[in-house]
Parts: structure tokens; sequence; C-alpha cells
């Protein structure tokens, strides 16, 4: 009873010293976290408040060189503060319009940042916001040092406050249990001596029977070991070998086929209870891609050599199926303990569509490399075409002309349009860029694409179009392209000659299906049809596909760019075909409301814009510039010409102060010097109210097909005659 007594005081002595230690621990976790989330609040108000100064202070010396329209000095002033002051991840400088004038971006090391905005004025009035952002990150490794402080001071105070209580629990309960122990031990001692005795008869008398147990033991137990052992084995090496992805065949020195697994049944065509015991020139039939010999056996190589092995190049294996894949493999020798070959095993891989994809690439930056040089070329054919264009136009309103003279001047117009259409082709096929659209005449763009490919073949087009086919907003060079791609294979299929059918209809609704990008409204249909040999129902899924052709020599692109282009038009494009009897293609545009805008020749008085105008030149060619210039001048405006963007700004900025330029017309890019994409924003910043055209011979560029959205009023498209160049004047400042 007395011992159960002290156990009961040794219990609540221990439970009382751990329940002080937590409510100690938890109080000193409460506090530290309390001290720190004050800490942290007091930093983080002091670092805004320095970061708010240095903004203030760098603010005001900006305010100078703003009402000086130094921006120049800004943008410096602003590089070198913020790569100065290291902890400045952001500073971005934009005007009340939110242009931006200056960004200063660093890569951020952590994501500790605060952000800071400050208005800069002067006299009320506001000229720039600075935005800035800041890493506090020292904040953060000083309350780090501050929180590794508070854990350490935490730990030592319950340490010793541990250690003081464990000498008060020693002292009151376990010297008393000590004594206690003493007196047990003794009575357990002298039973023990007792039981002893018993015991040593017991294990006299089982000693025997023991020992002959223990040699059939151990022999079980190795038995079950080496059995567990071997299972355990044998799993791995079927898991493994199910896992691979690649396939494995292993084989005896005789060549003899003694284990696959699941990959290699799928490549062979063999299944392993099958392939077991054949040869393995049976199941694992390659030949050479070129020769299509047999290919000598890397069983026997492997043998021969006692090395690995690999297989040459353009090598085959025809399946059981008769199916030829192209692969890859090597073979190892199998050797025993003693280093003895015993086997072969033979590793082989698919490489079929890692090849055709490594030819698609080649083939990809081939044409690439085309493109690019397609795009270069038509950039500066159109600005040729552009001189040409211009002087032949120019020449065609001279009243003294003949009539022999005007014809022939009239047929040279004519083959400079053509051309541009040519260019226009070009630059479809170098960049794919967005449709630069207006509203046009189906009919014109169909029957002129269509007659322009058979022209002179034994294949005839029979139109069925209605004569009041709603107009439609296109690109009339990529729309004409589709459908010469379309009519020029339909002629193809056709060698000994036929007739294509070409009918057009007006949709009153549209689908979604047909019209992916316009939900209603009205459309366009037009159908080509041909009685050709028609599409196999296997081909004609892929005939959209870039780079799939069944011609020889074809490069696969054709309708893959058509298809392109009829989608970027909010249409949609489709084809039925049926062996023997012909294909049909199938296209949906959306139809236009408005009425088409059809060049016709006007008068010189009728060109002429309503007021005389003073515009800017702004193109880095000369003759560009010349032709230009003469063609405003003949419809009476005042002209200016610069070769640079950063001559046409300082031009522009000189107007100011005396007659400021009406219109200002740019060329999108120079090379080596600022385009129209930049000059146009410092323009835009001199005179938010400047009016500025953009003209290229890059016709198939996003600005040129969305100019608004880059701060121009619209757009011309290199070459332009004089009567192109007065409707979009007319539509400016008219």
């Amino acid at each position: 009873m007395k011992g159960s007594g002290n156990s009961k005081n040794i219990s609540g002595y221990r439970k009382a010293i751990v329940g002080m230690a937590a409510l100690l621990l938890i109080f000193l976790a409460l506090t530290n976290v309390l001290l720190l989330k004050f800490q942290r609040t007091e930093y983080l108000k002091n670092f805004e408040a320095n970061s708010v100064y240095e903004l203030e202070e760098a603010a005001a010396f900006m305010v100078e060189p703003l009402l000086k329209y130094q921006f120049a000095d800004v943008h410096q002033f602003i590089q070198t503060w913020a790569s100065t002051h290291q902890n400045v991840i952001k500073l971005e400088a934009t005007t009340p319009k939110g242009h931006s004038l200056s960004s200063f971006q660093r890569e951020p090391a952590n994501p500790f940042q605060i952000s800071i905005e400050k208005k800069v004025s002067h006299q009320n009035q506001h000229l720039l916001t600075l935005s800035m952002s800041k890493d506090y990150s020292e904040v953060e490794k000083i309350l780090s040092k501050t929180r590794n402080i508070l854990i350490v001071t935490s730990i030592l105070i319950v340490f010793f406050l541990g250690f003081a209580l464990w000498i008060v629990f020693r002292r009151l309960a376990i010297k008393p249990l000590e004594e206690e122990i003493s007196k047990r031990y003794q009575a357990e001692h002298n039973l023990e001596r007792a039981n002893q005795f018993l015991d040593d008869k017991v294990k006299q008398r089982t000693q025997e029977l023991y020992e002959k147990n223990l040699s059939l033991s151990e022999e079980i137990i190795q038995r079950e070991a080496t059995e567990n052992l071997l299972a355990a084995e044998k799993e791995l090496l079927t898991v493994t070998l199910r896992s691979i992805g690649d396939g494995v065949i292993t084989t005896d020195v005789a060549g003899s086929v003694v284990l696959m697994n699941q990959a290699s049944e799928t490549l062979t065509g063999w299944s392993q209870k099958e392939a077991i015991g054949q040869p393995l020139q049976e199941v694992f039939h390659v030949i050479n891609e070129l020769s299509r010999d047999i290919c000598e056996s890397p069983v026997e190589k492997v043998i021969k050599s006692g090395q690995i092995v690999g297989l040459i190049n353009h090598t085959l294996l025809i399946s059981r199926d008769g199916q030829e894949l192209a692969i890859a493999d090597s073979a190892a020798p199998i050797r025993d303990k003693d280093s003895v070959v015993i086997g072969v095993v033979l590793v082989f891989r698919d490489i079929t569509e890692q090849q055709r994809t490594e030819k698609e690439l080649i083939k990809a930056r081939k044409l690439e490399s085309v493109g690019v040089l397609a795009g270069g070329i038509a950039h500066d054919f159109n600005n040729i075409l552009a001189a040409i264009l211009g002087n032949i136009n120019l020449a065609l309103f001279d009243a003294d002309l003949k009539d022999r003279t005007k014809s022939l001047l009239t047929e040279a117009e004519k083959a400079s349009v053509r051309a541009k259409d040519l260019t226009q082709q070009l630059l479809t096929f170098a960049k794919g860029g967005e449709p630069v659209k207006q509203v046009s005449s189906l009919e014109i763009v169909i029957r002129d694409s269509a007659n322009f490919v058979l022209h002179g073949d034994t294949v005839a087009c029979r139109f069925d179009i209605p004569d009041d086919l709603w107009p439609a907003n296109i690109d009339k060079g990529q729309i004409s392209q589709v459908i010469q791609n379309i009519v020029m294979n339909a002629n193809q299929a056709m060698p000994e000659g036929g007739i294509i059918k070409v009918s057009c209809e007006n949709l009153p609704t549209v689908t979604k299906q047909h019209f992916p990008l316009q939900a209603k409204g009205s459309g366009l249909k037009i159908c080509i049809e041909d009685n050709g040999v028609g599409i196999p129902p296997k081909v004609i899924e892929k005939i959209f596909d870039p780079y799939f052709s069944t011609k020889q020599g074809g490069s696969g692109l054709g309708l893959a760019i058509s298809q392109s282009i009829i989608h970027k038009h909010g249409g949609s494009i489709s084809v039925k075909s049926t062996l023997g009897v012909g294909t049909t293609f199938t296209i949906y545009l959306p139809a236009s409301t408005k009425q088409t805008q059809e060049e016709s020749k006007e008068s010189l008085a009728e060109n002429k814009s309503p007021s005389q105008a003073k515009i800017l030149i702004m193109d880095d060619e000369e003759m560009v510039r010349t032709i230009t210039k003469e063609m405003l001048t003949l419809l009476g405006h005042e002209v200016e010409l610069s070769a640079n963007g950063e001559e046409a700004i300082k031009l522009y900025q000189e107007s100011i102060t005396n007659r400021k330029f009406d219109l200002v017309l740019m060329d999108l890019t120079i090379p080596g010097g600022m385009g129209g994409k930049e000059a146009v924003q410092e323009i835009i910043n001199i005179d938010p109210k400047a009016k500025v055209i953009v003209s290229s011979g890059y016709s198939n560029d996003p600005i040129m097909a969305n100019p608004k959205d880059y701060g121009f009023c619209t757009a011309i498209g290199k070459p332009y005659r004089l009567n192109d160049l007065s409707k979009v004047i007319g539509q400016i400042i008219g």
C-alpha cells in the first residue's frame, strides 16, 4: 500500500511538472508571435514611409525636365536612379493618358515586394505618374533573425526551468521510491535463485531435443529463403520487362528465342508463347531500307565479338503482318557468374514517327527560309512597283497623251496591278498574316482567279453566280489564292479535260457550324465542283494537313494555307468526294452589308481633296517619296519629305509652332532606323490629335490589318495609285 501511494505521488508530481512546462511553452510561443507581428508591422510602415519619401525626391527632380518636354532626360534619370537603388524591382513612368514614358525592370529575386504610386504635378497640373515596386526582403531577414533569437531564448528558458523542476521532483518523489525498490529487489533476488534451480533442470532435459531440431530448422529456413528470393527475382524481371517501352528479346547462344516482353510482341506481331524456341531471324526479321537486303543477325555479331553491337542506320523491321517499321536497336551478351556467354539480349524501339518528324522539321525549316526570302523580295518589289505604278498612273492624267500611248500605259498599269497581286501571294506564303480586308465583289475575284489558272488549258470553267450576289469584306489577294489553289487541284484531277462548275449563293442566315466566329447575320456559299478521279476516303481526312500531298513533288501547303485564310475571314471550308465521280469544295464566307468600293477612273478634279492640306511623307526609299510627293502635289497639297522616323518627329515638332501638318503618311519599317510603329507614338505624345496613315509593302503585317490598335488612323498598302491615295486622304481629312 505504501508503494502504491508513492507511485501515485510520483505520477501527480510528473503531471504537474509537464503541465507547467507546457503552459510556459505556450505562453512563450504566443508572446513571440505577438512580438514578431508588432515588429513586422512597424518595420513595414517605416519601409513604406522611406520608399514614399525616396519616390517624392525622385519626382521632384523630374518636374523641370517634364515642363521642358525633355523626355529623354526623364527617361535617363529614371534608369539611373532605379539602377542605383538595388531594392527597386520595377519603376515605370506613364503620361496622364496612360502612355509609358520610361520603364525600368529588374528580375525579382524573391516574392517580398511592395508597390507604390506617386503622381508628379506642378501647379495643380498632372505631369506624370510614377509606379514603383520595391524588394523588402531585408525586413524579412531582420525579422527572421529576431525570430531565431526568440526561439533560442524560449528553448533555454524551458530547459533551465525543466532542469530546476527535475531537481525538485527528485527530492520529493524519487528518493522514497528508490528505498522501496531496493527492498523489492532483495525479495525478487531470493525468488530468482529458487527459480534458477528449476530452470537448470528444464534446460538440461530440453537441450538434446533442441540440438536435434536445430539442424532441421536451419535447413528449412535456407530452402524457404532461396525459394522466396527466386520468386522475387522472377517477379521483378517480369514486371520490369513488361514496363519497358522498348522491345526486349533474349535468345540462347544458338539464336533461339527464350523470352519476349509485351512491347516486342506488339512490334513483331509474335506472342511470346508462339515465339519461344523459334529462330530469331523468323521472329525478328530486319532488312536494309535502301537495299532491301536481309541484315546480319545481331546474335551472331554478339557471339563473335562478345561485345555490345548496334544495328546500322536505315534498318526496317518486317512484322508478322507485313508492316514495315524503322527501328534502332542494340544487342548485348548475357554472361554467367564465370563470364561465359550463355545468351544474347536484344533491345529495339520503333523510330518511324521520330524519322517522320525529323523529315517534316527539315522541310519546315526549308519552307521557313523560303518564306523569309519571299517576304523580303515581296517587300522590295512592292517599293519598286510603287514607283512604277505611280508614274504610270500620273502619266495617264496627261491630257496631251495620244490614244495609242494611253492604251499602252493602261495595259502597263494593269500588269503592275497583277504584279501587286503576285507579291500579295508571296507575302501570304511568307507570313500567313492577318488579312487586309475591304468590301469587294466576290464574283469578280472568283472569275478572274479561275480564268487565270485555266488560261490555255483543256479544262473549262462554268459559272453559276446570281446577279444580286452580296459583297464580302475580304482580302482579295488571299481569297484569290484560295480559289486558284482549289481550281488548280480540280484541273489536275481531270487530265483528259472536263468542266469545273463554280456556283455562288446568298445565305440569309448563318450557322455556328459554317461560321464559327459569327453568331448572326448573313453569309455566302461558294461551291467548286469537278468530275475528276475523286479522293480516296483514307486520304480526304488529311488533305488540309500541312505538308500532306498525294502529288509527286507537291509541297502539301496549298489547301492548308487555303483553310487558314478562310478561317481568318471568319468562314469555313469543307470537301466531299466520290471515287470516279468527282470532288466538291464548299466555302462559307460572311457577307457584308456595305457597298463595294470598285476602282474606277475619275477625273483629276474629282480626285482632289476638298481643301489643300499640309502633308508629311516618311519613307526610306527615295523613289517612293518622290512619286508620292508628285501625286499629292497634283492633288493640290503641300508636301514635305523625311527619310526616317527621327527626322519625321523633328519636322512635326517644328510644325507645331508654325503651321501644323494636317496629315502624316509613314512607312511601317525603316531598315536600320526608326519606322512608323515607333514614330507614331512619339508624334501622338507631341500632338494627341495627330492624323497618321501607315503604309507598307508588307501588307500582311498585323499593323496593316488593325492600324487603329497601334495609333494610326488607317492603312494603305504599297503600291498605290493616285485614286487610292486620294480616297484615303479624303476619308481622314476630307
